[in-house]
């Protein structure tokens, strides 16, 4: 099986780039009020990201548990059943601070949003029970260079009934690998959300064109359950 490495990183802290308070610009919550906490390091690279001063390993400052949470007291003001969403890079990369401050976060009442690569399930398995949402993306080899696929399937296995999947749609995205997405969806559950995202224009990455974007959702519908096609609205409000 392919699976990304993920780097060894100390568990008393974690490379962080920002802890910031905004509104969630994509998926199922979109439009949504958290805190972001944003870690620095990913195991993948992406033709499309829109934050790659988050891909290098450390990146960001070092902070410890008790910091991130001082921060999120301030942003979210205690708010009863606020969301926090744990965002990268690569939040699973740093699997063992995240054993830590999920509980923490679960602890004073907050809900946890989980954004990934989905390419790293064992870890997934250590946090999964505090997770409330979990965003997977899929990464598909036209954007990444490599073949994700099974890593994908194992881990969306994993996620179940809290996972939703996102598919970023660019130029440079073939329909077969979007069809081999549906196909992976509707084989561990047809009812799992998939949200085409068509990608903001970054980097090397251009837009999908409308009319394919139309005629995959058309296929994807007659195979799963909700299908929606959101585009990044915090891009739009010229949010973080």
């Amino acid at each position: 099986m392919n699976l990304a490495p993920a780097p060894a990183i100390r568990a008393a802290a974690a490379s962080v780039l920002d802890v910031f308070a905004s509104r969630q610009g994509e998926g199922v919550c979109v439009g949504d009020p958290q805190v972001f906490v944003r870690f620095g390091g990913c195991n993948l690279v992406c033709d499309y990201c829109d934050t790659p001063e988050s891909i290098p390993t450390g990146s960001g400052i070092r902070q410890d548990i008790r910091s991130v949470l001082q921060r999120i007291d301030e942003l979210d003001k205690g708010r009863s059943g606020a969301a926090v969403s744990l965002t990268g890079g690569e939040p699973l990369v740093q699997i063992r601070f995240l054993e830590a401050l999920i509980p923490a976060l679960k602890q004073s009442g907050r809900r946890v949003y989980l954004e990934t690569n989905g390419t790293l399930p064992r870890a997934l398995e250590k946090i999964i029970d505090g997770c409330d949402w979990i965003a997977m993306d899929i990464k598909a080899e036209s954007a990444t260079g490599h073949d994700l696929w099974e890593a994908h399937r194992w881990f969306l296995e994993i996620g179940q009934n809290k996972a939703f999947v996102k598919m970023i749609l660019t130029d440079r995205t073939v329909e077969a690998e979007f069809l081999r997405a549906v196909d992976l969806i509707a084989g561990v559950r047809p009812d799992i959300p998939l949200i085409l995202q068509p990608a903001t224009p970054w980097g090397t990455a251009g837009s999908l064109p409308l009319a394919a974007l139309v005629s995959w959702w058309t296929q994807a519908v007659a195979r799963l359950r909700d299908v929606r096609i959101l585009p990044q609205i915090h891009r739009l409000w010229d949010i973080p």
